[in-house]
């Protein structure tokens, strides 16, 4: 019977540590999502800061589609290819949605992250002169699957997020014509 005991206490004793494990949740996830995040940024400002004939976000999400979620992925890819179909009138996005401007800064910094869930938000500011702005440009959804962290959605000041926008494009251009 001590053994069972003995047995059944070390088994309580590992539940927090094998939950955290499972979940991500803890210091080193919320350090590994902003790592993710900040790289993000880091590698592409530069890209959205450089003139280019397509928006910079479409072609990362050719290029790095592994950094979103399936869903965000398709939609961005969906709006990105009906935007190329109807050259003559803006049917998509008309701003860049991690950035969440049409004039981007040349830097930005990731700020607190809060887990939610399965997944975390995490905060991107702008700097300017080598300062975060305290006004929020967006807040990052991001999840995590066997030690892999992607894009979920893009949340805006306002209470607008990226989904909701994508989704709104999409019923537009499905309308039919009047």
């Amino acid at each position: 019977m001590k053994i069972i005991k003995l047995l059944f206490c070390c088994f309580l004793l590992t539940l927090p540590f094998s939950a955290q494990a499972q979940s991500g949740s803890g210091a080193n996830a919320s350090d590994a999502v902003k790592a993710f995040v900040q790289g993000f940024y880091d590698w592409y400002v530069p890209k959205a800061v450089g003139s280019r004939s397509t928006p910079a976000w479409s072609t990362v999400v050719k290029e790095k589609g592994s950094c979103f979620s399936p869903e965000l992925g398709r939609k961005l890819r969906e709006d990105a290819e009906a935007q190329a179909k109807d050259e003559g009138e803006i049917v998509g996005l008309d701003f860049d949605p991690f950035l969440n401007s049409q004039d981007p800064g040349r830097r930005y910094n990731v700020g607190k992250v809060v887990p939610k869930g399965d997944s975390y938000l995490v905060e991107v500011h702008r700097v300017i002169s080598g300062k975060p702005e305290a006004k929020l440009t967006a807040i990052a959804e991001v999840a995590g699957k066997n030690g892999q962290w992607y894009f979920v959605n893009f949340i805006y000041p306002g209470g607008h997020n990226l989904l909701g926008v994508l989704k709104a494009l999409k019923a537009d251009r499905d309308k039919p014509a009047q």
